[in-house]
């Protein structure tokens, strides 16, 4: 499976990771675009730049906000500085808030963006005679 965003073209818009991490992320990033596309970029010819920039979010928040991250380097949920007082809430919290900012933002992102058959990337609905699922056709 082809790569929806290169390890040079990451680097080139300001990515930090190491190669090796680096293609775990992009592994883990591609499995998101593919299930809110319904596959539709992997049968592209071209992937499309805003595909490539939801791919470079995707890779940078998990990066930073995802639960692995945040048990590593926990982010201070308050913090009280006059009689010193810090809180960090629970991690669980916290990546359901940005999951849904995540998703909201990929799906801006890939909003008005096609496939090569036409068919918005994120369309989930009913199957027409131009982009018919196997074995039903509607008129």
């Amino acid at each position: 499976m082809a790569q929806y965003l290169t390890y040079a073209q990451y680097q080139e818009w300001g990515g930090t990771l190491e190669e090796s991490a680096f293609n775990l992320a992009e592994i883990k990033a591609r499995a998101r675009i593919d299930a809110l596309t319904m596959g539709r970029v992997k049968t592209m010819q071209t992937v499309p730049e805003q595909v490539q920039a939801a791919m470079m979010e995707i890779i940078t928040v998990d990066g930073t906000y995802s639960a692995s991250a945040q048990a590593a380097a926990p982010v201070a949920a308050s913090f009280t500085t006059d009689g010193y007082s810090e809180s960090y809430g629970s991690a669980e919290s916290r990546t359901a808030t940005i999951e849904k900012q995540l998703t909201a933002s990929i799906l801006t992102l890939l909003d008005g963006v096609v496939d090569d058959h036409g068919t918005p990337l994120t369309f989930a609905g009913v199957p027409t005679a131009h982009d018919p699922w196997p074995g039903v056709w509607i008129p």
